[in-house]
């Protein structure tokens, strides 16, 4: 009868989780504020603090984070007003010079990135 209960329980439990899943990956996609109407998504934040936490970046990085990219946004929208755009040779340069301050190339850093949880797209994004 015991043996019952336990199972029952654990089902329950494993019912809430597997319906709480995707609320919790909603959230994390979800815009946490906007900048001139540019969001800043829950994922971003976490995606660059943890780069920043690799980094061994000072300050805490959430907010560090948070700053940054809304600096970044706002660097985005000037960008446009002026017609100015990154080309994609200067990004990967920039990925490249960035990857090189630790001997490595930009596939073994965003592969040893990758390793903590950190996205391509989070290096790219901020290179860029």
């Amino acid at each position: 009868m015991r043996f019952s209960v336990l199972k029952r329980q654990a089902a329950a439990v494993l019912v809430s989780l597997a319906l709480a899943a995707p609320v919790l990956a909603q959230d994390m996609f979800a815009p946490r504020i906007y900048v001139n109407d540019r969001a800043i998504t829950n994922y971003e934040i976490a995606q660059r603090a943890l780069f920043l936490r690799v980094l061994r970046a000072p300050g805490n990085p959430e907010e560090e984070a948070l700053k940054a990219l809304t600096e970044d946004r706002l660097r985005q929208t000037e960008a446009e007003r002026l017609g100015i755009k990154l080309a994609e040779a200067d990004l990967n340069a920039g990925m490249s010079e960035f990857a090189s301050r630790a001997n490595l190339t930009v596939d073994e850093f965003a592969a040893e990135l990758g390793k903590a949880g950190i996205a391509p797209e989070t290096f790219r994004d901020f290179v860029a």
